[in-house]
């Protein structure tokens, strides 16, 4: 099991969080967590880069979507860095992808 690395850091009005290994049942309350942290500011402007994530499941999903839910209640927003692979087509399959920008990679992302 890969063990699940989180960064914050800002880029001018955008925080990124960018997120490597698998995100599951077992640390998706960490992941809630930083994401709270990261987005503690008026109108905040979120990039989750999921380019280095390997596996997320349904809970890890969920918090992506009640995140997206928490920032638009706040005017804030939220894209998400998710190039081709098992990440995006998961947000395929569930029909989750249309809810978010996605973009290919975090230059994309932060222009």
């Amino acid at each position: 099991m890969d063990v699940l690395e989180m960064s914050r850091r800002r880029h001018g009005e955008l925080v990124v969080v960018s997120l490597a290994g698998e995100m599951d049942v077992d640390n998706v309350s960490q992941v809630r967590k930083c994401l709270d942290e990261a987005v503690a500011t008026a109108e905040p402007r979120l990039v989750v880069d999921l380019s280095a994530l390997t596996f997320i499941d349904t809970t890890g999903l969920g918090v992506l979507v009640r995140m997206l839910a928490s920032l638009r209640d706040r005017n804030g927003t939220m894209a998400l860095v998710a190039p081709d692979g098992q990440v995006l087509r998961r947000l395929r399959r569930t029909n989750l992808a249309p809810l978010f920008p996605i973009y290919d990679t975090l230059s994309q992302a932060l222009a």
